[in-house]
């Protein structure tokens, strides 16, 4: 008889745990269902192109993009804490209701409605910003609370691949769909972001369980986070590695297209470089769960930064193998292993109710570099050549690498004297 209650009860505890796992399975899929149709970007291969169509130097484009950075930056601290205290997946939704809006602007491209295309780009991406990466730490950590770190690189990565699957199918179709008619990429980029909704309505509201007494003290909250921060030199250091390296990153993926175009490449030939791009990026992003295993923290890091540099500097190459190569592989080897990590290393050092809201510091100092460095590209290459400014953005890297290394050491210093 004893037997046979220990089983009992033993089935009991096993159909709980079933019962309690399924839900997180059913979550993180519809999380990878709005991963993959909210990346597949119609435009991100062709919207510099169809500005310059309608008139717009790369100068004023850099213009345009260094409003869009400029309202993301303002707008970064108080999403994340909008996505902290009220909900990530509210942050999220916001991201892609605003996203289709942005879109349809493109339709009448003059100056006003460009700006405000380009400001509305940047709340909507403010509001993914921190929540998207704190969303999956907290169902990382449901799904497995003891190797949480580990299994959050993995889905990350995971994450990443779908996203570039669906970027990749985003540039190629997007290529074609411009080919067709110059506006339709727009429209159908608007029609994604809201189909993006739906997977988002299948996760359930409060799942960060914030308890209800709570109460809502934005600054006290904004302060916290601070502290955080500026206390743990470890965190500090990875937020201005992450955004100089990233604004870097994304400064020449899109200036890129324009140089591709220069050198005669029709549209579809841009979309389809593009597209193989991000073909790299998939296949080196598989392999960054196993290199964070296998590679130290301070080794990892350095190793990509240099990759990122050794990418400009075959790119300012004049012949188009090398510059192909420092493009389609170190580039993309850089970008693949500097993301996921960053994010697996903060996120480890990151109390639970500040979450988002340091993420937001991230994205924010990424926000705050492009304001500055996006139109300053754009000026370089209206008055000198791909490969002086390519050089430049060697040169800043590199300081930058060094300055944050001197930066956080001297951050531990006095946080041991204290």
């Amino acid at each position: 008889m004893n037997d046979s209650v220990r089983e009992s009860s033993t089935e009991d505890t096993l159909s709980a745990s079933i019962s309690q796992a399924r839900p997180w399975r059913r979550w993180l899929t519809a999380f990878f269902g709005y991963t993959a149709s909210s990346r597949v970007q119609l435009t991100s291969a062709i919207w510099m192109i169809y500005l310059a169509a309608q008139g717009y130097s790369p100068f004023v484009i850099g213009l345009f993009e260094m409003t869009f950075h400029i309202a993301k930056f303002v707008a970064e601290v108080p999403t994340g804490i909008f996505a902290d205290l009220l909900g990530r997946r509210k942050s999220l939704i916001l991201y892609c209701l605003i996203s289709a809006v942005d879109s349809l602007l493109y339709l009448h491209p003059t100056a006003p409605f460009m700006l405000l295309a380009f400001a509305l780009s940047g709340i909507s991406l403010a509001f993914l910003g921190g929540a998207n990466d704190a969303l999956l730490w907290t169902l990382t950590g449901y799904a497995d609370a003891q190797r949480q770190a580990q299994l959050y690189s993995k889905l990350m990565s995971w994450t990443l691949m779908v996203s570039l699957v669906s970027e990749m199918i985003g540039a190629t179709l997007g290529g074609y769909l411009g080919g067709i008619m110059q506006t339709l990429p727009f429209i159908c980029g608007a029609l994604v972001s809201l189909v993006s909704i739906l997977p988002l309505c299948l996760l359930p509201e409060g799942i960060e369980e914030r308890q209800p007494e709570e109460r809502i003290n934005v600054l006290a909250h904004l302060g916290s986070g601070l502290r955080t921060v500026w206390n743990t030199p470890a965190i500090l250091g990875l937020i201005l590695i992450s955004g100089l390296t990233e604004s870097c990153g994304t400064t020449i993926y899109f200036y890129v297209q324009l140089q591709l175009h220069g050198l005669g490449f029709a549209l579809s030939a841009i979309g389809l470089i593009i597209a193989l791009s991000k073909v790299s990026q998939f296949l080196f992003t598989a392999m960054v769960p196993a290199m964070m295993r296998k590679i130290p923290e301070r080794w990892l890091l350095p190793l990509a930064v240099l990759a990122q540099a050794a990418g400009l500097l075959l790119m300012m190459q004049p012949q188009m193998i090398p510059s192909l190569l420092g493009f389609l592989i170190f580039f993309q080897a850089a970008t693949a292993v500097l993301y996921p990590a960053l994010s697996t290393y903060i996120n480890q050092r990151c109390p639970e109710a500040q979450r988002a809201t340091v993420l937001s510091f991230q994205t924010g100092l990424f926000s705050l570099a492009m304001i500055v460095l996006f139109p300053l590209f754009g000026l370089g290459i209206t008055h000198s050549s791909y490969s002086a400014v390519y050089g430049w953005t060697v040169l800043a890297l590199l300081l930058g690498g060094l300055g944050t290394v001197f930066l956080v050491r001297l951050r531990q210093w006095h946080v041991k004297m204290k």
